[in-house]
């Protein structure tokens, strides 16, 4: 069974369905997302992947990757300027890292899930084999045209402002780290990339009564503790651990993981 729900359709737009069924579907994905686009024409360009436009004979300026590299560069901008105000002591290289964790084709794929994008992307039928091995790709792309979309519509201020609450999560909590698997998921980019290893995650205290225990995790790289988190389960101590592990290498100066060895 597939995991993922792309539609197989030819055409979202005009497989059949009236322009008012199409703008109703297009107003749903806008009202997820947050954003009203003025040029309706943009939203649909950025959901048009390229095999649908070489399927049907248009042009490649009608597909959506014109967009994503566009979108990518904005996206680039706003976080980089979000990280730069967020850490202030922190030099380029732990900032580069935190920036590329939170720009990660995972990382985005995971915030376009929130507003169920997948189901709003159109592709040939004969590539649906190929793009379904490629989910985290095609939805993450997806997102960064729509990113570019919304800079060409609104300007600088709203795609800032739509990064800012759908990825950023408005800054309220760490990193927009709001689950589990996301703070994990994260960290663990960051040290297969920068370190080459995975952290390790130990419960070291239990406290408390029975109906109100507190959990102490611990994080590791490479056998040196990073960061402790503490909650009311195991797995919100293991969230805090991670956030604030990527709290701290964002601020350190000087790692020397690359010449240690690890366990």
């Amino acid at each position: 069974m597939l995991a993922w729900p792309f539609r197989i359709v030819r055409n979202l737009f005009t497989s059949g369905r009236t322009r008012k069924d199409r703008e109703k579907k297009l107003s749903r994905l806008e009202q997820s997302m947050g954003y009203s686009f003025r040029n309706k024409k943009l939203l649909e360009t950025a959901l048009s992947h390229l095999s649908y436009v070489n399927e049907t004979g248009g042009n490649y300026q009608d597909s959506n990757e014109r967009l994503e590299f566009l979108g990518d560069a904005v996206l680039d901008l706003i976080v980089s300027e979000y990280l730069f105000s967020r850490f202030n002591s922190a030099r380029e290289g732990k900032l580069t890292r935190i920036k590329s964790a939170i720009v990660s084709r995972s990382a985005l794929a995971a915030r376009a899930d929130r507003f169920h994008l997948d189901e709003f992307v159109i592709f040939s039928r004969d590539s649906f084999a190929d793009l379904k091995r490629g989910r985290k790709s095609v939805i993450s792309n997806s997102l960064e045209a729509i990113i570019g979309a919304i800079y060409l519509d609104g300007g600088l201020s709203a795609a800032r402002r739509f990064v800012y609450g759908k990825l950023l999560d408005s800054g309220k909590t760490e990193l927009g780290l709001d689950s589990l698997d996301e703070a994990k998921n994260t960290l663990l980019h960051l040290t297969q990339v920068n370190f080459h290893c995975q952290p390790s995650y130990r419960i070291v205290k239990i406290t408390g009564p029975e109906h109100a225990r507190e959990f102490i995790c611990e994080v590791k790289i490479k056998e040196r503790i990073m960061g402790r988190g503490a909650g009311p389960s195991k797995k919100e101590a293991e969230k805090k651990a991670a956030v604030q592990t990527l709290e701290q290498l964002s601020e350190m100066d000087n790692i020397e993981y690359d010449n240690e060895t690890s366990e």
